[in-house]
C-alpha cells in the first residue's frame, strides 16, 4: 500500500471523524435539540451528495464545515437561552422553544445554498435547458 493511497482514504476518514466529533460535542456539551438539527442537516445533505459533480473530499469537507458552524450556531443559542433563563425567568424558556426552529433555519438554508454553489452543476441540467427552450 503506497503513501499516495492511504493519503487519498486518510482526508476523507478524518472529515467524517470531525462530522461524528461535532454530533457528539452537540448532545455532550449543548442539548439533544442541536444534536437533532445536525442529525437532520447531515441527512439532507446525505441525500444530495452522490447526485452532485465533484469530489468526495471536497463534499465532505462542506459537510464537515457544515457541521462546525452547526455546532458553534447552537453553542452560542444555548448560552442564549441560559442567560435569558437567568434574567427574564421561566417565560423566556417559551419564547427560546418557539424561535429555537428559526434561528437555526437562519443558519441551515444560507448554508445550504452557499455550500452548493461550490459544488459544479449537475450534467444533465444544461440539456434540459435546451430541450424545454
Amino acid at each position: 500500500m503506497s503513501v499516495k493511497s492511504i493519503v487519498k482514504w486518510l482526508f476523507p476518514f478524518s472529515l467524517l471523524q470531525i462530522v461524528a466529533l461535532c454530533l457528539l460535542a452537540s448532545f455532550r456539551f449543548v442539548s439533544l435539540e442541536s444534536t437533532i438539527t445536525l442529525v437532520v442537516f447531515n441527512f439532507f445533505f446525505a441525500s444530495i451528495i452522490f447526485l452532485l459533480n465533484g469530489t468526495i473530499n471536497r463534499k465532505l469537507g462542506i459537510l464537515a464545515i457544515g457541521n462546525v458552524v452547526g455546532f458553534f450556531w447552537n453553542l452560542v443559542f444555548n448560552y442564549f437561552s441560559v442567560v435569558g433563563t437567568f434574567y427574564f425567568g421561566k417565560s423566556f424558556e417559551a419564547f427560546y422553544t418557539i424561535t429555537y426552529p428559526l434561528l437555526n433555519l437562519m443558519w441551515v438554508v444560507p448554508f445550504w445554498s452557499v455550500s452548493m454553489g461550490f459544488l459544479p452543476k449537475p450534467r444533465n441540467t444544461d440539456e434540459e435547458a435546451r430541450r424545454f427552450d
